[in-house]
């Protein structure tokens, strides 16, 4: 699934709503300008030795 931050109106949702659809689908919405494809965050590796802590 694909999270796409839509710039127009589609299928009854407004503009700013994030939509999590198949690629398929998210790469069409692309191609007509409708929304773009966000890029997902990965969360940065901990360094070895390091734990959280429980505070």
């Amino acid at each position: 699934m694909t999270k796409v931050l839509l710039h127009r109106s589609y299928k009854a949702r407004k503009p700013g709503v994030i939509l999590d659809i198949p690629q398929a689908e998210a790469d069409g919405l692309v191609t007509l300008g409708i929304g773009e494809i966000l890029k997902e965050e990965h969360p940065a590796p901990k360094k070895k030795g390091e734990r959280e802590s429980a505070e």
